[in-house]
């Protein structure tokens, strides 16, 4: 039975034997990809359908490649492996009507206790005013983080490239040296905010965007299910975001 691997390459153009065996070579980095995709965002798809998207998009970035640029093969095909997997998921969301009318509904409260408050909810008072518990929210949640998620994700790349994983929650643009200014304190910010969260969060976000841990590792590492790394994952987020609001 052929593998996701070599059935999207099938599909894709071209058999130049360079090309494949970079494919080849770089399966892992689809693998890792997906395995953090799935554990972030809780899809409602097959693991392998995931596999087989992301390996197209490795498939595409490898045709597209020039190595005279100057950049890893791995840097480059990152954003558009990551980018074939989000994709999919977002083309192929099952989330259920209920799911996605009690999501709007989440949605419709932050807003409105921000507007009252000028701040974002705790998620302790959200789920107060939603009247579910906390579990329910942080699930529900986890369908929000699509731009959290990519913007912290983006930055494994400046981290491997040396500018550091601090920068995860805050978007790189250093065009003048005002900006890089901006830029290294937006990132201090940041750290400030990470050192602020509670201890297990702050455990979690290290484990998970410094050493690039596995959900599985992480819950054994900590004592704890995979279902609890994901709950306080999201929760780590969700008040990095209120920490960090109006800040970029």
């Amino acid at each position: 039975m052929a593998t996701p691997a070599e059935i999207a390459y099938e599909k894709a153009e071209g058999s130049e034997g360079a090309i494949k065996q970079m494919v080849m070579d770089n399966l892992p980095l689809v693998s890792n990809i997906v395995s953090h995709v799935c554990a972030s965002l809780q899809p409602t798809v097959s693991e392998e359908d995931l596999i087989s998207a992301g390996t197209l998009g490795l498939v595409e970035a490898a045709h597209r490649y020039n190595p005279s640029a100057g950049v890893k093969f791995c840097t480059f095909a990152y954003t558009r492996v990551r980018g074939a997997v989000v994709d999919f998921l977002r083309q192929n969301d099952q989330l259920g009507k209920s799911a996605r009318q009690q999501l709007t509904s989440l949605r419709r409260r932050i807003k409105e206790f921000h507007d009252q408050n000028g701040r974002k909810p705790s998620i302790e008072e959200l789920a107060q005013q939603a009247g579910i518990s906390e579990q329910e929210v942080l699930r529900f949640l986890s369908y929000e983080k699509w731009d959290q998620i990519s913007s912290l994700e983006s930055v494994a790349d400046d981290a491997r490239a040396g500018a550091g994983p601090l920068g995860a929650l805050a978007p790189v643009d250093t065009r003048t040296p005002l900006d890089k200014l901006e830029w290294q304190e937006r990132v201090a910010r940041l750290g400030q905010a990470i050192e602020d969260l509670p201890e297990r969060e702050k455990q979690i976000i290290v484990m998970y965007y410094y050493e690039e841990l596995y959900m599985a590792e992480m819950a054994e590492l900590l004592g704890i299910s995979e279902g609890r790394v994901s709950q306080l994952h999201t929760r780590a987020l969700y008040n990095l975001a209120r920490k960090l609001e109006g800040e970029r």
